[in-house]
């Protein structure tokens, strides 16, 4: 039995690292997790970006833990996508009890020196 048996989560960002991480340590405690991420490198960012293999090795992770998940590609920035989400993971699991934000990108420079459209992507 874990602590959070019977709970749902809303993640965001969970594809890979931090969020990856968030998403397991809470099946591994007994919680169903939403979740989206974005699964695509953005132009800003000096780094690659999640991929949609990425999130499915996620979804993989998760279900090795014997909890269930409802997982998609969305933009974070983009209220419609993460409503869409949000809103198919209740219809799935009928409730959300915990809502983990974790999601961001880093543009990388010093803040005079990134342009206004990267910086409105970051």
């Amino acid at each position: 039995m874990g602590q959070l048996d019977g709970r749902v989560a809303f993640i965001t960002g969970i594809a890979r690292g931090q969020g990856r991480s968030h998403a397991l340590t809470l099946a591994r405690e007994g919680a169903d997790i939403i979740g989206l991420d974005l699964c695509t490198k953005p132009s800003s960012t000096p780094y690659p970006g999640s991929s949609a293999e990425d999130l499915e090795t996620t979804v993989a992770l998760v279900e090795e833990t014997g909890r269930k998940i409802v997982a998609e590609q969305a933009d974070v920035r983009d209220l419609a996508q993460v409503q869409a989400v949000f809103d198919r993971g209740i219809a799935y699991f009928g409730r959300v009890d915990i809502v983990l934000p974790n999601a961001g990108i880093c543009a990388g420079g010093l803040t005079w020196e990134i342009s206004p459209e990267d910086w409105q992507e970051m």
